[in-house]
């Protein structure tokens, strides 16, 4: 599905519940799979030990003891998206933030955004006012250890995700060529 129909949803969830659904900013997305911690992960674990780059791990494989049992990643997901309930709860409960499927925000994407702001702690830290693509957060099935950290940060690329989609004009709905990308919803609460 695209990010336009992912907003579209978030729409039509709030239009039936009465309630407020939206995608999640940049800052709440990395707030929410930190789960309260600093750390590359929210688990204790260097990257470079649970990757496979590198002469020596290429030959003995990487560490996957303590990522696989908490992030569904390249190393454990035989190239499929898994249900969830696979991998442990970070510490606010919540499942698969990390990997399984990269996740659409509501924010607009721009490479220098975190170098834009103030040094120092930042409060509900908020993207570009406009752009061309989105920001895309955590990693996927597809990605090594290193790219499912808490920081990692994609972005959507429209165009090369409809390459073979054969409708004209390209679908509004769905991402033909991209199917490790998902969402989930944020409910802002009652006033």
């Amino acid at each position: 599905m695209t990010h336009y129909a992912a907003e579209v949803y978030c729409q039509w969830l709030s239009s039936v519940t009465g309630k407020h659904y939206r995608l999640p900013t940049e800052a709440e997305w990395e707030y929410a799979a930190r789960g309260g911690t600093v750390e590359p992960y929210y688990f204790e674990g260097d990257p470079a030990r649970f990757s496979d780059r590198g002469l020596l791990r290429r030959i003995f494989g990487p560490d996957t003891g303590i990522i696989a049992s908490n992030v569904i990643y390249r190393e454990n997901s035989f190239a499929k998206i898994h249900p969830p309930g696979e991998t442990r709860e970070n510490p606010f409960g919540l499942v698969n933030m990390l990997g399984n499927a990269a996740e659409f925000c509501g924010d607009w994407y721009a490479p220098g955004t975190y170098a834009a702001y103030p040094p120092g702690p930042v409060t509900d830290p908020r993207g570009p006012a406009s752009g061309k693509e989105h920001v895309v957060r955590g990693g996927s099935y597809q990605n090594g250890a290193e790219d499912v950290r808490c920081a990692a940060r994609d972005f959507t690329r429209t165009k090369s995700w409809l390459k073979t989609d054969p409708q004209i004009p390209k679908s509004i709905w769905w991402y033909s060529d991209c199917t490790y990308v998902g969402f989930r919803v944020v409910c802002d609460p009652d006033e």
